[in-house]
């Protein structure tokens, strides 16, 4: 028998074994351990004395609101704001273990220039610390240079969206601002586009609602989303079911009733086979889809082909499990499918988009788009623009043509998003034309794909500037580095947008005094503006002017939302479902006219993920997050280290003891680019064909005491595109295929 012969034997004895198992069954769920946190009395905390000031979380976009307990001029605890629709009084882990980054020493205290010419990973930049000035004068003289002697458009810009930068970078003249997007959520962003919003996907859920919660990857509970968690475990608590199909068995999966390992990338045959049951059946909310949807007559005949019995030679999973599946999504009302970033809808494989599309369409045909226990598209404040309140004057011509192609995706290049999968070919390659600077703001390199190229593709830059709060991997690489505050130094104001069911927004004010020589982004580029002769395009522009200015729009101040006695301003009323659509029609649309409009399929169309396991590299890939940590940044931060170190190769266990590879072994896994050296993790429950790794682990920065040389980076094994190869993809949702590779492994 073959390797591969075996592994197919292997995966349907582990179906048979699982599917329906009823794992957790939801019994002795409660509040997760780290919701509770501000239970503890383990700090040393004196709640009468203690100056407390309303700020919020920004580890993640949630933005939790939040009191910072302020005792001698420290900040010693952090607490959920009862007020607050998001955090409701609690916290996640993460935004717990805050202050360790606020107090870690080893931030980045000053603004650092480099005297080192050579760049590499084991290379010691030899930095020496600058004051502001002469970093803001090197900075604009060598940005200058560069645009005399090569153009505006050999500068680029890598940060998530930000007005003042956007401004500073049109003023010199590039189209390149890289976000991360592609890398997250572009291939749901571009179906809720199509089919319902006209502006991208909504993040709130009102899942506390929901009875029927079925997630496709999706690890609500285990991502730490602060309202995710609360919602999903409230839901539980009142009864609902959560059914969960993941190749591995998160910590949504091990609560959930029902937890379906299917195969990697095939989540779309399971969809397209629950289209089938529900409209052959007539089990669909005809009243809904009558009144809101479009398209319904031309899905049915569409979605015939795609029986369950189809679906099970794809997907290992019964025919007779995705009919129940179905039919209790349908009659379980109110049932819905969340989603949320990199999940199975996520820009994992080459058919994510249209998994998106199944989800969309799912979500309708049970009626919750924007109706209680489903998905809510955001009850925000209209707050006025950038370039409404600080009307620009006229801009310089410029190149339109980008390094990255994003410029020729035919929907997503409308948004402010980038693509990180293309661009370090873009610069290596000098196609369109050469790429000279970068001004990096938020990002580091193991955040991209095939990440080693990426850092050779940044020490191919002459000239590399990186805001920073912590000494990352980039950092080690720049020439220039200037030093961010902690977001508890800060003032600010957010909305809900997370969580936002009616308009409310939350004040931020510094918790802490400036413990370093710091300066916020929105200053930065002011002073780089002025000091490049381009300060015409900033007159009267200032952060806190910008504040106040937005706020006087929805009828208040800055001086007064200061004066705030929770820290929230709120309009709260009862949610009024929507009964009109951001789309052609108006209504939601099942069959996707913008899709078609663009030469993509309006129906999403059965389509495998790109890369299939092979003799020389017979496993899955699948990533997950730790609970503690974000992404790849807070492997430095004391309690979270601590409570995670490292990630692993996660294996079945089975499966390893087949191949002589024992917990806690040292093993090589290797996809067609790369190959990285971590420690195995031998589990039950995960698929016999699939390896996990935890994504954020790999660092390699000597600056980083606590995170330097702990686990592998998860990235380095996933392959980049030329502009050319993406395009071919033929994807309206741009996504950077981030699990479609396969892996090899084995024993070190």
């Amino acid at each position: 028998m073959s390797d591969r012969e075996r592994l197919k034997l292997d995966r349907r004895d582990f179906i048979k074994t699982t599917v329906g198992a009823g794992l957790a069954a939801g019994i002795g769920l409660g509040v997760p351990k780290f919701v509770r946190a501000q239970e503890q009395d383990a700090l040393p905390l004196n709640e009468e004395s203690a100056k407390v000031v309303p700020s919020f979380c920004s580890v993640c976009s949630g933005n939790c609101a939040i009191e910072a307990y302020v005792q001698n001029g420290r900040v010693v605890h952090l607490k959920g704001n009862i007020h607050d629709q998001a955090a409701t009084g609690r916290l996640c882990v993460k935004g717990y273990n805050a202050l360790d980054t606020l107090y870690d020493p080893d931030r980045v205290k000053q603004p650092m220039k480099r005297t080192n010419p050579n760049k590499g990973p084991n290379e010691d930049p030899k930095f020496v610390e600058i004051s502001w000035e002469e970093a803001i004068e090197t900075v604009a003289e060598k940005f200058n240079e560069i645009r005399e002697e090569y153009g505006g458009h050999a500068i680029s810009f890598f940060h998530r969206s930000h007005p003042f930068s956007q401004r500073l970078g049109r003023a010199i003249g590039t189209p390149n601002f890289i976000a991360h997007q592609s890398t997250c959520f572009t291939t749901q962003e571009a179906a809720w586009h199509a089919m319902v919003t006209g502006s991208g996907k909504p993040w709130t859920y009102d899942l506390k609602n929901a009875k029927y919660i079925l997630s496709f990857g999706c690890d609500l509970l285990g991502k730490a989303k602060n309202m995710h968690m609360q919602h999903v475990t409230e839901a539980l608590r009142n009864g609902a079911k959560l059914v969960v199909l993941d190749p591995y068995q998160s910590i949504t999966a091990s609560k959930a009733h029902e937890w379906i390992p299917i195969k990697p990338g095939t989540d779309l045959a399971f969809t397209l086979a629950m289209i089938h049951v529900i409209t052959e059946e007539e089990l669909y909310d005809k009243e809904f889809v009558e009144k809101y949807t479009t398209g319904i007559e031309k899905v049915i005949p569409f979605a015939r082909r795609y029986t369950p019995e189809w679906a099970e030679e794809i997907t290992e999973v019964p025919a007779d499990v995705i009919r129940k599946i179905a039919r209790e999504f349908a009659q379980t009302p109110p049932a819905h499918i969340p989603s949320h970033k990199r999940d199975a809808a996520g820009p994992n494989y080459v058919n994510s988009t249209k998994l998106a599309q199944t989800q969309v369409l799912l979500n309708a045909l049970v009626g919750t788009i924007d109706r209680p226990g489903g998905a809510l598209i955001p009850r925000n404040p209209s707050l006025p623009g950038f370039n409404v309140i600080f009307p620009p004057p006229e801009f310089p011509d410029m190149v339109t043509k980008r390094i990255d192609g994003w410029d020729e995706e035919p929907i997503m290049h409308t948004y402010y998003r980038g693509n990180m999968a293309t661009i370090a070919d873009g610069i290596l390659s000098e196609k369109p034309y050469p790429v000279k600077a970068a001004l990096v703001r938020g990002y580091n390199t193991l955040t991209f794909p095939n990440a080693q190229r990426m850092t050779e593709a940044f020490r191919k830059l002459d000239f590399l500037v990186v805001c920073e709060i912590i000494p990352t991997e980039l950092v080690q690489l720049a020439d220039v580095v200037f030093p961010e505050p902690h977001w508890l130094e800060t003032s600010g104001f957010a909305n809900r947008g997370y969580n936002s069911s009616y308009p409310q927004l939350a004040l931020r004010l510094p918790a802490s005094e400036p413990l370093h020589n710091t300066k916020g982004f929105g200053s930065i580029i002011l002073d780089l503006a002025d000091k490049m002769g381009l300060g015409r395009y900033f007159e009267g522009v200032s952060g806190s002017k910008f504040d106040d200015e937005r706020l006087k729009a929805i009828g208040t101040s800055w001086e007064e939302f200061k004066q705030l006695p929770n820290g929230l301003w709120g309009d709260e009323k009862a949610l009024v479902p929507r009964e009109e659509f951001n789309t052609p029609s108006g209504k939601i649309e099942l069959y996707a006219t913008v899709f078609e409009e663009h030469g993509f399929d309006p129906l999403p169309t059965w389509q495998p993920k790109r890369e299939m396991p092979s003799e020389e590299y017979p496993f899955y890939f699948v990533i997950n997050r730790p609970i503690v940590h974000k992404m790849a940044a807070t492997q430095n931060n004391k309690i979270a280290n601590e409570l995670c170190p490292e990630n692993h190769a996660v294996m079945n266990a089975d499966k390893a003891a087949e191949m002589g590879i024992k917990d806690g072994d040292e093993v090589i896994v290797k996809s067609k680019v790369n190959e990285v050296r971590l420690k195995a993790k031998l589990i039950q429950g995960i698929r016999p064909d699939t390896v996990m790794i935890e994504h954020g682990f790999g660092h390699r920065s000597k600056a980083l005491s606590l995170a330097n040389g702990k686990g592998a980076n998860d990235g380095d094994l996933i392959p980049d595109f030329t502009v050319e190869e993406f395009k071919k993809l033929r994807d309206p949702g741009a996504g950077a295929c981030m699990s479609d590779v396969c892996l090899s492994i084995r024993k070190a």
